[in-house]
């Protein structure tokens, strides 16, 4: 029993002058320190302090802030545009009667109508339907509403068929719709026309350049983000 007592105070012993010796080491240590800063210079304390600071600092040696990408500071709408207007691109929708533009409501298609229709007719050229092919085929990766809007010019029409530029765009966004869903099997739940007439300009209706410009038949593939 007493032997064990006097080893375990022996241990105790050791435990504590290895502190000991520890502490004055460091002691040591810092007063050679301040005796260095003595004897340097204001810049050379100030490279020493510099180096600790270095040393002893919590943050990484190398600390690259990673940028946000632009990605994650666009909305859910915007995102969805940009796939489908990528979707669209990809497949080779590219005529020069063709645009397509990012709106608030949706990725608009944009067909002149000198593409699709000879003047004053809603029947739909054979050469157009080529570029309706692709168009169905893009749409078949969204399940996304899609509205056929029809446009005209402010110059009026007047004939048996068609009385004014309402029947005209009307009927031009309806077989839009018949084409789509006849000949291409588009789900028709997903479709909707509306004819606006001249009353829906993207440009003046008071020179040639615009009023081509107005007419047209917009695709509009609507957001479904809310």
């Amino acid at each position: 029993m007493n032997r064990d007592y006097y080893t375990n105070s022996n241990d105790y012993i050791n435990r504590w002058v290895i502190s000991y010796a520890d502490f004055v080491t460091m002691l040591l240590a810092l007063f050679m320190v301040l005796y260095a800063a003595n004897s340097m210079g204001k810049s050379e304390v100030k490279n020493v302090n510099d180096s600790l600071k270095g040393v002893f600092s919590t943050k990484p040696a190398f600390e690259q802030k990673i940028p946000e990408t632009q990605e994650q500071n666009l909305s859910p709408e915007v995102l969805e545009q940009d796939e489908i207007v990528k979707n669209l691109k990809s497949g080779d929708i590219s005529d020069d009667s063709v645009k397509i533009v990012k709106e608030k409501r949706g990725v608009v298609i944009r067909l002149n109508d000198t593409m699709l229709f000879d003047p004053g007719s809603a029947i739909i050229k054979s050469e157009a339907k080529a570029e309706l092919d692709k168009i169905a085929l893009s749409l078949e990766a969204f399940t996304n509403p899609v509205v056929i809007e029809g446009h005209t010019d402010s110059m009026p029409i007047k004939n048996e068929k068609y009385p004014s530029n309402w029947e005209l765009s009307t009927a031009r966004a309806t077989n839009i719709i018949s084409y789509l869903t006849q000949t291409k099997k588009f789900p028709p739940g997903r479709l909707s026309a509306v004819g606006y007439g001249e009353y829906m300009p993207v440009d003046k209706n008071d020179n040639p350049a615009g009023r081509a410009k107005n007419r047209r038949v917009d695709i509009v593939i609507m957001s479904s983000v809310k």
